[in-house]
């Protein structure tokens, strides 16, 4: 099968990942290539050129005022090369309104994996379009589906998102901290994770790129200290090797989080999960590999980590491996053709 597939090109497809968009995107266009396909994936330029990437655009007008025009300029240019390229089907995992408008009056299918909450110009493009037969729909979890259904008026699918188990092999051996990563935004909660630490007395270290400095700087360098330890943005080998020693990773996200794959990479890893009851947070987890925080606040996802520690890690493991790589890949595939 010959499928293009369209990454938001905003920020680099390649390690170290700054969101779970970008890991995403770069595992499963792995994982179609190995599986024999035929894969361009339309990016940054300065994405991995082991994905056949065709990148028309890298850092230029980055921070101009006039990037909305630029960016649109960026996916008319991807839209235009893909029409004279042939391809049996077209994976969009951008988050721009374009290539929803575009598929409407293309021959060549168009499958969206929806990533982000309903927007205004992606969900006033996908409430006019999306009743196209040339139009599908996929989302990582029934929960986030749920979300955007008012929106979607075609038939829809959910493929939870999965991670490479050979990359995130069980590693956990001891609980000596805390750990969290992930973007360092206000919607991602890192200074409440810091809270629950603190009120444990329990050490915590966290990684991840500082998209917003003016939070890092505000709400979590004060609290910096032996026991609460920044590790930088780290590949995701690095990110694997602070799991030995991790008594759990803590999930304290302030928004309805489509999917969460840290918290599958984190499993897979055997480290259990605490959490509060936020987006697919329930879907991903089980008696024996995460716990929910009864409250959202503090007092309670300090229980549920307690709780979380106890739980023994190849069942976390066991758990986390209904959501690989392979199986996400082939209900893609599976899915692509049926619509072909």
């Amino acid at each position: 099968m010959k499928i293009a597939v369209i990454a938001k090109t905003r920020l680099p497809i390649v390690e170290p990942f700054r969101g779970g968009l970008e890991a995403f995107t770069h595992s499963l266009c792995k994982e179609y290539l190995r599986l024999g396909h035929e894969v361009t994936l339309y990016a940054h330029r300065d994405s991995d050129p082991a994905l056949n990437v065709k990148g028309f655009y890298g850092e230029e007008n980055r921070d101009s005022d006039y990037f909305e025009i630029y960016e649109n300029d960026e996916y008319l240019s991807i839209l235009k090369d893909i029409e004279k390229n042939n391809f049996d089907i077209v994976h969009n995992n951008s988050t721009h309104e374009l290539p929803i408008i575009w598929g409407v009056k293309e021959t060549v299918p168009v499958v969206t994996t929806i990533h982000t909450p309903p927007i205004s110009k992606l969900k006033a493009a996908t409430t006019i379009c999306s009743g196209s037969e040339n139009l599908h729909f996929v989302f990582p979890s029934d929960s986030f589906r749920k979300s955007w259904h008012p929106f979607i008026n075609s038939r829809s699918k959910v493929i939870h998102n999965g991670v490479d188990l050979e990359k995130w092999p069980l590693i956990r051996e001891n609980s000596e901290y805390l750990f969290w990563y992930g973007r360092m935004v206000h919607s991602k909660g890192l200074d409440i994770v810091i809270d629950a630490a603190i009120e444990m007395n329990m050490p915590l270290k966290f990684a991840g790129p500082l998209d917003d400095k003016k939070y890092f700087e505000e709400h979590i360098q004060p609290f910096l200290s032996e026991n609460i330890t920044y590790l930088g943005h780290l590949k995701q080998s690095e990110i694997h090797q602070q799991m030995i020693g991790a008594a759990a990773v803590i999930s304290a996200v302030r928004w309805e989080e489509p999917f969460g794959l840290t918290t599958i990479e984190a499993m897979s890893a055997g480290v259990p999960i605490a959490g509060f009851d936020r987006g697919a947070f329930r879907e991903l987890i089980n008696n024996e590999s995460g716990v929910v925080a009864e409250q959202k606040n503090v007092k309670s996802l300090v229980k549920a980590i307690e709780a979380a520690i106890q739980l023994e890690s190849s069942n976390v493991r066991c758990h986390a491996e209904k959501f690989s790589i392979e199986t996400m890949a082939e209900r893609y595939i599976k899915f692509f053709e049926e619509i072909i």
